[in-house]
């Protein structure tokens, strides 16, 4: 007939493996929930968009030349013979023969504009999508201390090897844990597993948080370059602008005079 004393052991026995399965089940969410945010799928399709950025980058500075060798030379030409031509009564002439010169480059200067805008927003869409995986990261890696950790299961470890060995001498809380409350090792070592699988998580999570937090920087250095084409778009945009409104100007003045009486 089992004591009273032997019935609140296998009462704490049981209460405890009870607690280690729900451990066991929460350890295995965790580690679920962490294959879950970032697969070495998600690594591949990082890769792919660095390259595919970089590529349009250098996309877009070739076109910038490109655009730039074409606008120079109208801009010098427009500069230096509009009064020319004025003078000589041939502005009308020369300002119909650039015009659609001018309307190209308006259209490639906006077009490439468009382009730097949605390479940037694409961008920053990525470091959001970095940045929300991170949060999603960070509770598993600072849940709980790494060294609380540690110092629970050293204290297991130590109460268990003092059972195992028979030892008398132990602290008294290893006592209450080994003697008093129950006389079974595979507990201790299902506890020492689940916490160990813990902090495995725990670390593993922060360095995948550090290594998102390297990549969000290298998608951060792609943004200067952007900011630089579009800087330089707009100088070449301005003169486009500037030639455009000019021209408009003159065709104006031209049929203002034209309808004069002599």
């Amino acid at each position: 007939m089992p004591t009273p004393e032997s019935s609140h052991v296998e009462s704490l026995a049981a209460e405890t493996d009870d607690n280690a399965a729900a451990g066991m089940s929460y350890v295995l969410r965790e580690e679920e929930q962490l294959a879950q945010v970032w697969s070495a799928r998600d690594r591949v399709e990082h890769e792919r968009s660095v390259r595919d950025s970089i590529e349009r980058i250098g996309g877009l500075r070739r076109q910038l030349e490109g655009l730039r060798a074409q606008t120079d030379p109208i801009w010098e030409r427009f500069v230096t013979l509009t009064l020319e031509r004025l003078l000589s009564e041939q502005l009308r002439e020369f300002l119909d023969g650039i015009d659609s010169e001018i309307q190209g480059l308006s259209q490639r200067s906006v077009e490439m504009d468009c382009e730097i805008d949605r390479l940037r927003a694409y961008i920053q869409e990525r470091r959001r999508g970095l940045e929300e995986k991170i949060a999603l990261l960070e509770p598993l890696a600072h849940r709980t201390s790494t060294q609380n950790h540690l110092n629970m299961m050293l204290a297991r470890v130590e109460g268990l090897e003092a059972y195992l060995l028979g030892k008398k001498d132990v602290a008294p809380e290893a006592y209450n844990l080994h003697y008093r409350r129950h006389t079974t090792a595979p507990g201790d070592l299902l506890y020492i597993r689940i916490r160990l699988l813990t902090t495995r998580v725990a670390i593993t999570a922060a360095n995948r948080s550090k290594q998102l937090s390297e990549f969000d920087l290298e998608l951060a250095a792609l943004l200067p370059e952007t900011e630089r084409l579009k800087a330089e778009l707009a100088v070449l945009l301005a003169r486009v602008e500037c030639m455009s409104e000019l021209s408009r100007y003159w065709l104006a003045y031209l049929n203002i005079a034209r309808e004069q009486p002599d």
